[in-house]
């Protein structure tokens, strides 16, 4: 299944091995994250959530991309109760393709596809880091509501914002 944003690129979702390979490649890549320094956890979920996407329908792995490479990515899942909420996992836009409003097209189209499956919420998080700012902000613009903060949650004087969404139900 494929779906053309405002952008004309088509979002697709992972759909093979391949697909979910240069999806984890172009996460882990120097121009996705502004923010190199993995945890441990996250370059495990970053390896395995692309190619999971294709067996398992709670996880959702979206990209776009342009002459073969991949210029964005989106992964979010269906909570563990399966009781329709969604969290967002990672998102990212290749750092050429910024200012091109792609992050905000994969987050809409998040948005619309949660509502379309009967999603009540979405929560996501981030760090406090400065260079999480414009994540942060898109976040804000889009409608979640900061939660909660954790400080040195990923490492010591690295927090973790908790955001969540409520959807309106159509």
């Amino acid at each position: 299944m494929a779906l053309e944003g405002e952008s004309g690129l088509e979002i697709k979702r992972i759909a093979s091995g391949t697909d979910a390979g240069k999806v984890s490649d172009f996460l882990l890549g120097k121009d996705c994250f502004d923010d190199q320094r993995f945890t441990p956890g996250e370059l495990e979920q970053l390896r395995y959530l692309p190619l999971k996407s294709i067996q398992d329908k709670t996880v959702q792995c979206w990209f776009q991309e342009l002459n073969g490479d991949i210029i964005s990515a989106i992964i979010f899942v269906e909570n563990e109760h399966l009781s329709g909420g969604y969290r967002l996992d990672y998102f990212g836009v290749h750092r050429a393709y910024r200012k091109q409003k792609l992050g905000l097209k994969l987050m809409t189209f998040m948005l619309d596809y949660c509502k379309s499956s009967s999603g009540r919420y979405i929560e996501t998080f981030t760090c406090d880091l400065p260079e999480y700012e414009q994540a942060r902000r898109m976040f804000l613009n889009c409608g979640f509501q900061i939660m909660c903060h954790l400080p040195n949650y990923y490492y010591p004087g690295e927090g973790k914002l908790i955001y969540m969404k409520h959807l309106e139900m159509s």
